[in-house]
């Protein structure tokens, strides 16, 4: 169909027919300029209303929620009891491992940063519908497990975390005297780590630092390139400047690149997909309430410098994914900082240039009561027939002693 000519038939046939009804009213020459004047906008008001009503119909319907449950519930919430050694659960990561089964992995201790702190995970063969009981996966001891990300290329699925010392809480300074006395505190302790394993989890290897330069952790999920070539997104600690570490020997060496960041300086936990055009998308954590993004053009070696959205997001962690079928899928907290809440999940068919209706994941009541409330670092798997599987934590704390976080999944239907 040719489409300019289209349109003018489609304009000619609103005016002669707004025209031929204005026409049977009496009026004097100056009435009947008008009167096509009037006929003329009342046209393009029409086919205005045409265009956006085709407008709407390219936009992905919204997903549908099929059901919710939590992965995971703390047993305590009080942060300086010794006994408490899962009370405190946040940044979950998921992966679909080859056998079909689910794997859920997150940082899990009494509170952020403990000596204690370990990675948990937990798995699913019924689709998220119901998940295991947690157990550890990753613990060097005396230290803190951070961050778990995943990668899957093949039949080989990667566990990338970050791990250190941050800091020592007063009440685990003699904890820290038995089992780390020398070690380095702060965040030039923390390096990136890797295991993987070849059968479904069932066995992993040791733990082995993938990039040296202190002060950086991975977030987000990494992705496998069409071209076979491996990206984990990471970033500085201190919410300062994303990049990816690249791996084009199948995650046997990686190398760094990349420092993107704001004209504010802000560029943290980064999250990053491949468009089908073969460029790559990143979204950016910043402080400013707003989504920015940057594009790569060759793999992720160089990044364009960051734009803004316009859309709006906490100062908190994003997830971009890639669907088999193209679309795009971006779950955060359309929210201004500090809240951290809704968390909503939308589709793009056009490589993010627009995005559907959102819908809610989870979300709490305000105003907030406690120090904070949150629902928050989500991350996805795709299951055959189009079904998505979000995990994300939910965090609370009623006062500074006190703190728990909880570990939910949903599973979604994509049309």
């Amino acid at each position: 169909m040719n489409e300019p000519n289209e349109r003018i038939r489609e304009t000619s046939s609103v005016i002669v027919s707004v025209s031929h009804r204005l026409s049977a009213c009496p009026s004097t020459g100056i009435d009947r300029v008008l009167a096509l004047l009037l006929a003329v906008l009342m046209a393009y008001c029409v086919l205005g209303e045409k265009a956006l009503s085709k407008a709407q119909e390219k936009l992905p319907k919204k997903p549908r929620i099929l059901s919710r449950t939590k992965v995971f519930i703390h047993p305590a919430s009080d942060i300086k009891d010794p006994a408490n050694r899962n009370g405190f659960n946040h940044a979950p990561s998921v992966t679909l491992l080859p056998d079909g089964r689910l794997l859920a992995v997150w940082f899990s201790g009494p509170f952020e940063g403990s000596l204690r702190q370990s990675l948990m995970g937990s798995y699913s063969s019924d689709h998220g519908f119901t998940w295991t009981a947690a157990r550890v996966v990753q613990d060097f001891g005396g230290g803190s497990d951070f961050d778990p990300a995943f990668i899957r290329s093949g039949s080989r699925s990667f566990l990338f975390f970050s791990a250190g010392i941050k800091k020592v809480a007063a009440w685990e300074e003699i904890l820290y005297k038995q089992v780390s006395p020398n070690a380095e505190v702060g965040d030039s302790s923390m390096k990136v780590y890797s295991r993987y394993t070849d059968d479904s989890g069932r066995n992993w290897s040791d733990a082995v630092v993938v990039y040296g330069e202190t002060s950086h952790t991975s977030r987000s999920n990494g992705i496998e390139l069409s071209t076979g070539e491996l990206l984990l997104p990471v970033h500085r600690l201190g919410t300062k400047a994303g990049g990816v570490l690249k791996s084009v020997d199948k995650g046997r060496t990686w190398k760094r690149f990349g420092v993107i960041a704001t004209p504010a300086g802000q560029g943290g936990e980064p999250s990053v997909v491949e468009l089908k055009s073969g460029r790559i998308m990143m979204v950016l954590r910043t402080t400013d309430g707003y989504l920015w993004r940057a594009f790569s053009g060759d793999k992720g070696k160089t990044w364009m410098l960051p734009e803004n959205t316009g859309m709006r997001a906490g100062a908190t962690s994003h997830s971009l994914f890639r669907m088999k079928d193209g679309r795009l899928v971006l779950t955060h907290n359309p929210s201004t900082p500090p809240l951290r809440t809704p968390l909503t999940l939308r589709l793009s068919s056009d490589d993010g240039n627009s995005w559907g209706e959102p819908v809610t994941l989870a979300e709490v009541a305000l105003p907030i009561t406690g120090r904070t409330h949150q629902v928050a670092y989500p991350s996805l798997a795709e299951l055959p027939g189009k079904m998505l599987v979000v995990v994300w934590t939910e965090i609370f704390s009623p006062d500074e002693d006190h703190a728990y976080g909880d570990i939910h999944s949903a599973r979604l239907q994509v049309n």
